[in-house]
Parts: structure tokens; sequence; C-alpha cells
């Protein structure tokens, strides 16, 4: 997980989740009429810096955002859906998760539940799991399985271990899953490489576990997000939506999270190829407020988890996506206020929902 931000004036627990409900309150009315679902949906990572403030702010009391004021959150922001870790239930009881399912119902929102990568493993904690995501009304799960692939491994070994490892966690998972009608997505987290992932969901043949599509993080592995799509798309469960940028460095590039419509990700296609996979996939947005992360894939460590250094493929990512890097610096927000920060992400978060409303049709 990244560290906190730095920051200066945050405001106290009271104020935060009264600020929260206020933005709820003054965008949202309630419906005369149930509103019929749709498929975008804002994922919790787009909320990263309220989170992380919300934390500090309440110290050990219980979820950062709880769920009920999460998605009065992604409602206020024009969300038709959202997509949030199970930490922020603030129970199991089933008075109140129902209480969560009528409200999302009352709102004509979905959801889906994002879990730990170990539950998997743990025929326990995956009952427990599809329990709860009944009682939400809730059928589809992601999982991240790891972090950054080049960052997470020094060797071949070390990635091979870990491929084996969840490779066979997925197989045997898949049987209960199928049993307790739970569709999980495993997301490209800048750890598989399309076709890995594509070949273990491929041999696994299961309509209870695919991927969960991640629109720009195969960057990282200098791959074309669009080629990335064709080959997880027959796989698809949900997705994350976003745009990207990048620009050139000493080290490779730097890779940035953008506004959708401002980055080089050819959105409406790799929208497209998603549905012709599973027609009822929702978008989740991943709008994540952050200074740019370096890809260092002129480093010998970046291959430290292949064969060799792949040349053939760094000069098609130079030539097919690298070519479209933007010569301008990329934005950062480090050093900036906690207030303003908040703004931005906001801003950020406000324009993606525009994009996605008026030119995506979501």
């Amino acid at each position: 997980m990244n560290k906190p931000y730095p920051d200066c004036n945050i405001p106290t627990r009271r104020e935060f989740l009264f600020s929260i409900s206020v933005l709820a309150l003054s965008q949202y009315v309630k419906p005369a009429q149930p509103i019929a679902l749709k498929a975008f949906g804002i994922a919790q990572a787009s909320f990263r810096i309220r989170s992380t403030q919300a934390a500090q702010a309440a110290g050990s009391e219980g979820p950062s955002i709880p769920a009920e004021k999460y998605i009065d959150l992604c409602k206020s922001f024009g969300g038709d859906g959202c997509q949030f870790d199970f930490n922020l239930l603030s129970s199991t009881d089933e008075d109140y998760l129902r209480r969560i399912h009528r409200s999302l119902e009352d709102k004509g929102m979905f959801l889906e539940l994002s879990m730990p990568a170990q539950w998997l493993a743990d025929q326990n904690s995956l009952t427990n799991a599809a329990a709860v995501a009944k009682e939400l009304g809730a059928t589809k799960i992601r999982v991240a399985i790891n972090g950054r692939r080049y960052e997470e491994f020094s060797e071949l070994k070390q990635w091979k271990d870990f491929f084996s490892h969840w490779s066979e966690v997925m197989r045997q998972a898949e049987p209960l899953l199928k049993k307790l009608g739970l569709v999980v997505g495993i997301e490209n987290h800048r750890d598989w490489m399309a076709d890995e992932l594509a070949e273990v969901l491929r041999q696994i043949s299961s309509s209870y576990l695919g991927a969960c599509v991640d629109f720009g993080n195969n960057l990282a592995l200098l791959e074309d997000p669009l080629e990335v799509a064709q080959k997880l798309g027959p796989y698809a469960v949900t997705s994350h939506l976003k745009d990207m940028t990048l620009t050139a460095s000493e080290e490779g590039f730097l890779l940035a999270d953008v506004p959708l419509g401002q980055g080089i990700l050819p959105i409406a296609k790799i929208m497209e190829i998603m549905r012709k996979g599973r027609s009822d996939i929702h978008f989740c947005l991943e709008m994540i407020t952050r200074d740019p992360q370096t890809v260092p894939f002129k480093d010998d460590k970046y291959w430290a988890t292949y064969e060799k250094r792949d040349e053939a493929r760094i000069e098609k990512f130079k030539s097919t996506v690298l070519s479209k890097s933007s010569a301008a610096s990329l934005s950062k927000i480090s050093g900036m206020s906690s207030a303003r920060m908040l703004a931005v992400e906001d801003e950020n978060i406000r324009k993606c929902v525009s994009y996605a409303k008026r030119t995506l049709g979501l």
C-alpha cells in the first residue's frame, strides 16, 4: 500500500464525515421511481486521498469511510454503482447488511466487492465472503493478487513460485466458487502479463473465475492496452476504467493517471471489446490522484522476472505506445496541502464522470 500522503490541517472526524453527508445530500435527491441499473461504477481507489484523510481523522474508529457513506459519496459524484473493500463494512450483522442492500436498491445502484487474495486460499474466508456478498446483493468480487512485478520480485524463481502458487490457488478455489455462486475477477495488477493470466483462466475455464480487466495497468509491463483487452476480454468479469499518459525518462518512463479522455488509452475500443466478452460488465472508474510513477524498463533489475531482456517488446512498445508520450511535465500532488489534494481528487473524479456520461454513453 502507498504511504499516507503528506498533509496539514486535517479536519476532525466529525467535520470530515459531515462534509461527506452534506456533499451527498446536496447532490442526491431520492427519486419517486426506481432507477434502472446501469454500468458505471466508482472503485474505492478513486477516493484514496479522501480515504487516507478520513482514516487519519478517525484514528482507529472503524472504517475510513463506512460503506453507507461510501455509497452516498459515489452517488453524489454520479456513480450508478460502486466497488469497495470488505473492510468498509462496519459489521457483518444481517440487519446491517440488509440495510445497505436496501439503500443500494433505493438508489438504483449496483455493488461489487474487493477482497484480499488470501481469502481465495481459505475455504472459510471464501464461504463467509460469499454469504456477506449475497446479503448485499453483490455477485462479483475483484481480487488483486500482488503489486508491481518489477518492484515485488528480484529474481525469476520468485516470480515462478508466485505464478505456480496462485495458479494452483485459483484452480482449487473454482469448485467452491461455483458451489457458492460467486464470480471472482483477478486483476491484471502490474504483475501478470496478459498472456500469462489469460492462459491460467483458459485452463480453468470457468464462468465463476475470470479477470478484472484494468484498462491501463499493463502499460507498466510494456504491453499495448488494446492487445491486453483483446487477450483478457473473453474472460472479463469486471473492469477498472481509467485513462493514463506517460512521458519518457532516464530510467524508462513516468506513468500517470489522468481524467478520462486526457490520456492515450483507446477507452471506447477497450469498452467495446469488454462488452463482447460479457454484455453485463460494469465499468468501475479507478481515477487515482497521485504522483507519476517510474517504470524503469531500461534497468536490468526490471527484467529479473523474465528469462531475458525482451528487446523486441521494448522496440514495439516504443513505436506503438511510448511514441505517444507527452512532452509536457506530468502534474504532481506531493507538496500540496491536504485541502488542495482533496480538491484535485474531487475535480479529477468529476471530470471522469462527465466524460463517461457525455462521451462514453455510460
